[in-house]
Order: structure tokens, then sequence, then C-alpha cells
């Protein structure tokens, strides 16, 4: 669990395997699929809840950025791959 203090975004995209992103407003999100369990969701949440400051910038930054600089797909980390790909939001 230590790991999600340095890097909460990768933690949640490689470990929880759910997707972070920023709604129309800017609060930053949560996206599951069906095969999560409760407890991976309520991990998720507190994790997003203690460091959204911190996944909001890195989020912004990632989303931000002109097409030309972006690094290519093989560049790309898959915390950021999937932060920047498709969502199935918790209802």
């Amino acid at each position: 669990m230590i790991e999600a203090c340095h890097d909460p975004l990768a933690f949640l995209v490689d470990r929880l395997c759910c997707s972070v992103y920023l709604d129309g407003t800017g609060n930053v999100c949560l996206g599951f699929s069906r095969r999560h369990g409760l407890t991976d969701m309520m991990t998720a949440q507190g994790i997003a809840r203690s460091n959204a400051g911190v996944l909001r910038d890195r989020l912004r930054q990632s989303q931000g950025a002109p097409e030309a600089t972006r690094p290519e797909p093989a560049g790309t980390s898959m915390a950021e791959h999937v932060a920047l790909g498709a969502f199935c939001p918790l209802v």
C-alpha cells in the first residue's frame, strides 16, 4: 500500500485496474469494470480522496499537453494510457 503514497495514479491504474479521469467540472472520478469487488472499489475511492490534488494535477498535465508534445504510445506508461482511455463509470 506504500506504493499508493509515491504514485497514486499508477497504483490505481496498474494495481487496482480502474480508470481515473476528470469530469467536466474538474473532479477526479474513477471507473470500474464489472469484475471489481467492493473492497477494491472502496480502496480506490479512499486513495482518490486522499490524493485528489495530486491526481487532479497529473490528469490535467496529461490531458492539457498539445498533441505534438505528447509522447508516442510506446513511450507512455500504462497508467497514462489507461487514465486517458475508455472508462466504465461507477453509478
